[in-house]
């Protein structure tokens, strides 16, 4: 109901109650009077309701102005997260290309395990020294997709480039944020392949221990409770006193609790 029509309802209930307090009392044979016109107090008694109607309709609209602003910081400190979090990965990569320069000239650097192939380590993995002008481009477009939130869009960038760029320095985190993308969107089983990518061939890359906890994080979800709590368990005692670990034991808490 609009206010008009609340004003005009009002309206007509005051003067309903006027004409009403405008009869004379009742009396009886004796001259007493028998009922008063209790009517009198009505017109009162609408305006103070239909003033408190008023006052409830600004508080109301107080309210959800509140709730407005609050949607409106809630998502922009999202966003200055994800931000931070993306610039952060960045800056990660740039490191890494660093140190990766102060290899022997001449050789092809990897990332690897540190222990060795005779005891049954994962090969190396080949990559660039350093990226090159257009693989960084290409990282940086599907990663400016993933930045914005159009994950679908970013995955169709991620795949290109590792389809494009196979050696390049940027491949381990192009599998982690393929296994992110996928992940939001809950394809798992595309997530859980991206993530085991990043475990299996870089596992000294800083993005391996994120991706391991992903996993377990993908087996709760596929209600594999076992293998989740292996994993969670190996990211407790292969990162101690780190992030990961922490989110691992917050997960495995969870799961005592729901006996899993």
């Amino acid at each position: 109901m609009s206010k008009n029509s609340i004003r005009y309802f009002v309206a007509l209930m005051i003067v309903g109650g006027a004409a009403s307090a405008a009869l004379p009392p009742v009396v009886d044979g004796t001259g007493r009077v028998t009922s008063a016109p209790a009517q009198q107090s009505a017109p009162t008694n609408l305006l103070g309701m239909y003033n408190r109607l008023e006052q409830l309709q600004r508080e109301v609209q107080q309210l959800q102005g509140q709730i407005e602003e609050q949607h409106y910081l809630i998502e922009s400190l999202k966003k200055r997260q994800r931000d931070l979090y993306l610039d952060t990965d960045r800056r990660l990569v740039q490191l890494e290309s660093g140190k990766i320069d102060l290899s022997v000239s001449g050789t092809s650097p990897s990332i690897a395990t540190s222990s060795d192939a005779s005891e049954g380590s994962q090969p190396s993995v080949a990559l660039n020294k350093a990226p090159g002008e257009q693989d960084r481009l290409a990282y940086e477009k599907a990663f400016s997709s993933l930045k914005a939130g159009q994950y679908q869009q970013s995955i169709t960038d991620f795949s290109e480039f590792v389809a494009q760029y196979p050696n390049s320095v940027y491949i381990p985190n192009a599998f982690y944020w393929l296994g992110e993308a996928s992940y939001v969107n809950r394809d798992f089983q595309r997530a859980d392949e991206e993530f085991n990518k990043v475990v299996s061939l870089y596992p000294e890359h800083s993005k391996a221990k994120d991706a391991m906890l992903k996993i377990g994080f993908i087996q709760y979800e596929n209600k594999q409770w076992q293998a989740a709590r292996e994993t969670l368990e190996k990211v407790t005692t292969s990162y101690p006193n780190s992030t990961v670990a922490t989110l691992a034991k917050k997960r495995l808490d969870l799961m005592r609790q729901e006996n899993r």
